[in-house]
């Protein structure tokens, strides 16, 4: 294991661009060259496991000179009701476009396999895998499949065109506050409730792949590294893997492997055990960590490092990088966290159950206390009235009944609440102007108005 002092030299060596690390290091290790030749050895290591970690392989094929790769599609383009409108970038899975659909007339987003990859059966079997578990989800936090086709042996998928930033963007600002980190956190947990009932595992939950769109609602992106847990693993992938892979087979891009971005993924990620829906609720919660603190509970500067840690040690606890997070909150990010799936939440419903209990619950409404309120004062009015003779002496009692109509009860102003004297002399009620009493045989009526900002529905 390298040493705690060329580790520390290495990550400051990282943070220097990359033409001035040889000067760096010479000042820094003062004429001690094992210790320059470890720390040179870690930077090596560093580059390599950045390319082999961090990277799908399917990301590395899309990178600008791929051997193989094409020039852009032009604006213009036409393939199928499809017309190319611009470039948006590439992703794991390929290149993505925005497009125009003439059929429908409405904007999508066209997703290429890699050209480099298009004749591999693996990368088309994935590619495949991820247009049947996108189409599998029907969900208004997961991006919408709409179609899939193909353009001279390209097969793409259509995308709903989604406007925003993904979260991974929005962090560059900071992190979020406690009501935004939990109410991203709500949605992501339900859609993953929803992909999780279809077996189906996301195995790369991370900021990239989270989408807000302009009106707040969180979509997740890229189901390339989902896996149908239902599907019969195929003989080339071997055994289930519960165990660490054979030194020197680990690979981003083949089943059994460590899947994902290494600085979310699960224990059992990195030790290349089969994922399940758990581990998703792993990388989520290395994303909570992030979207409370700003930063990541397991980060090492070097990612055979970081793979670590994640292994070994427990992250420092939210509260202790921003003090005024809730605790209840710090509880749910760290049992999101626990390495052993066993203690970590079970499901996504559960962890959506625990994060529904830090909502802001809405203040009671007041308006039926205030009705309350204007029937016992209607009531003590009338009461009141008829004893000190506000409307005169009644009539003589008589036995004889009329049907009579006392009030209109326009659609616009209808009476709430009504109550006739235990005589049958007096009618008292409610309306959205106020109490009335009236007396029936005379139609003389006395009001109160309702009190300010206060109406009796």
């Amino acid at each position: 294991m390298p040493g705690r002092q060329a580790v520390a030299l290495c990550d400051s060596a990282l943070k220097v661009e990359a033409p001035g690390r040889a000067g760096f290091l010479k000042e820094a290790c003062a004429g001690d060259e094992a210790l320059r030749r470890e720390v040179e050895s870690l930077l090596a290591c560093e580059e390599r496991a950045e390319r082999f970690l961090t990277s799908p392989a399917l990301e590395m094929l899309t990178a600008p000179g791929a051997p193989g790769e094409p020039e852009q599609l032009p604006a213009g383009l036409e393939i199928g009701p499809y017309r190319i409108v611009a470039h948006l970038g590439g992703g794991g899975m390929g290149q993505v476009y925005r497009a125009r659909d003439t059929r429908l007339e409405r904007d999508v987003a066209l997703k290429f396999l890699p050209a480099a990859s298009a004749q591999d059966p693996e990368a088309l079997k994935r590619f495949q895998r991820e247009a049947r578990a996108a189409s599998a989800l029907n969900h208004p936090s997961i991006c919408t499949l709409h179609d899939i086709g193909g353009h001279e042996g390209q097969p793409f998928l259509v995308m709903e065109l989604l406007e925003g930033q993904s979260l991974k963007e929005r962090l560059q600002t900071g992190p979020l506050s406690c009501g935004e980190v939990v109410d991203l956190a709500l949605q992501i947990t339900d859609a993953l409730e929803a992909a999780h009932a279809k077996s189906i595992v996301h195995r790369d939950i991370k900021p990239a792949n989270i989408f807000i769109t302009g009106r707040g609602q969180a979509k997740i992106l890229d189901f390339g590294l989902a896996k149908l847990l239902s599907e019969p693993r195929a003989a080339a992938e071997g055994a289930p893997g519960e165990g660490p892979l054979p030194a020197g087979e680990e690979t981003i891009t083949r089943a059994g492997t460590a899947l994902g971005t290494v600085a979310y993924m699960s224990p059992e990620q990195a030790r290349g055990e089969t994922a399940d829906a758990r581990s998703d609720l792993f990388s989520l919660g290395a994303t909570l960590y992030q979207m409370a603190t700003g930063r990541l509970p397991f980060q090492e500067g070097i990612a055979e490092l970081t793979r670590e840690a994640i292994l070994r040690k427990d992250p420092v606890r939210p509260r202790e990088v921003k003090p005024d997070l809730p605790l209840e909150l710090e509880r749910i990010v760290l049992k999101a966290l626990e390495k052993d799936r066993a203690q970590r939440y079970q499901s996504a419903a559960e962890l959506h159950a625990d994060l529904e209990q830090l909502r802001p619950r809405p203040r009671a409404a007041r308006w039926p206390l205030a009705v309350g309120a204007a029937v016992v004062a209607g009531a003590v009015t009338l009461v009141v009235g008829v004893r000190s003779g506000w409307f005169g002496e009644p009539p003589a009692r008589t036995l004889e009944l009329t049907p009579r109509q006392v009030t209109a009860n326009p659609a616009e102003a209808p009476a709430i609440h009504a109550a006739i004297s235990p005589d049958g002399q007096y009618l008292a009620y409610a309306d959205l102007s106020g109490i009335h009493v009236r007396r029936i045989d005379t139609g003389e009526t006395r009001s109160i108005p309702p009190p300010p900002g206060h109406c009796f529905r």
